[in-house]
């Protein structure tokens, strides 16, 4: 069965499509890479043939060499002859990549990270101070089975420390990963053996809360990973922001009902990404704000 597409999802790859045929922004590439199908090759048009073009101009470097530094997995599709080896996806709707765009120019600009997010006195973490995938400790916190950034363990998308305050933030894009119907696929008995004692000392999540949809058990598990943090003095508390399109009404709302499940909402915070952006310097930023701009945000 083929995954539903939401609106706001046929919008954006219909936007993507027509920048890919009317604008640069993605350096000439005219995408339309060939995936394969039971029925042959077939076209995916808002994929790109190069993936460096998914990324803004100045960075494509200096995230391929971060994401290689600190062993850090790039999303993949999982279909064979498509992914590049050690490289950012060509999918033009991740939002790796929507996260790596809005963020990574400012990981080495201490003042921008304390306007994005309102903080003073920012850490450095990896060699900057936002660090990206964030996983710490996985194994003896979260008793999964490995620690690798990225894939196969919770990584939260970016992460911030300031004043031992810990900052998690997931972004969204696209997603369609608000469906209620799977409910049981996300308490497979591995993982309740797994999640369910945190979830019962938890002093944040409901103890009593079902996860019912991917966003939700993905929320689950960074909030157990920033709340064993807390419990083990590495930090004194934390926050965890969503960062989602307003335009994306069904995820948004989605999101914020994650509320629900918290016995403090107070932090959790949801935002829409050109607000979260609100107060960057204009002046020294206006050519990546152009960017964002037009590839992301509807103006």
């Amino acid at each position: 069965m083929m995954r539903r597409k939401s609106k706001y999802e046929i919008q954006q790859s219909n936007r993507a499509k027509e920048l890919i045929k009317k604008s640069n922004i993605f350096n000439g590439d005219f995408g339309g890479k060939l995936f394969p199908t039971d029925n042959g090759l077939i076209p995916k048009a808002d994929y790109l043939l190069n993936s460096r073009n998914n990324l803004h101009n100045f960075m494509v470097q200096g995230v391929i060499d971060y994401f290689e530094k600190y062993e850090i997995v790039f999303w993949k599709t999982g279909i064979s002859g498509v992914d590049e080896y050690k490289m950012p996806t060509g999918h033009t709707l991740s939002s790796q990549i929507s996260c790596l765009n809005h963020l990574f120019p400012f990981r080495n600009d201490k003042k921008a990270v304390e306007d994005l997010f309102g903080i003073s006195n920012p850490e450095k973490l990896d060699d900057g101070y936002i660090t990206f995938e964030f996983t710490n400790k996985n194994i003896s916190y979260l008793r999964e089975s490995c620690e690798t950034r990225g894939s196969k363990c919770t990584s939260i998308d970016a992460f911030v420390k300031s004043n031992k305050i810990g900052i998690g933030i997931e972004w969204k894009y696209t997603e369609t990963d608000f469906d209620t119907t799977k409910a049981k696929d996300y308490w497979k008995q591995r993982y309740i053996e797994r999640y369910k004692p945190l979830l019962k000392n938890s002093n944040i999540i409901e103890n009593d809360t079902l996860i019912s949809c991917q966003m939700y058990y993905e929320l689950m598990r960074q909030t157990l990973l920033l709340e064993q943090m807390t419990l083990h003095d590495e930090i004194t508390d934390y926050k965890n922001i969503v960062v989602c399109p307003k335009g994306n009404k069904e995820l948004f709302e989605c999101c914020n009902n994650w509320k629900s499940n918290l016995k403090d909402d107070k932090k959790f915070e949801i935002i829409d990404p050109k607000e979260l952006l609100a107060n960057i310097d204009s002046i020294i930023y206006q050519p990546l704000i152009d960017y964002l701009s037009i590839r992301y945000w509807n103006d």
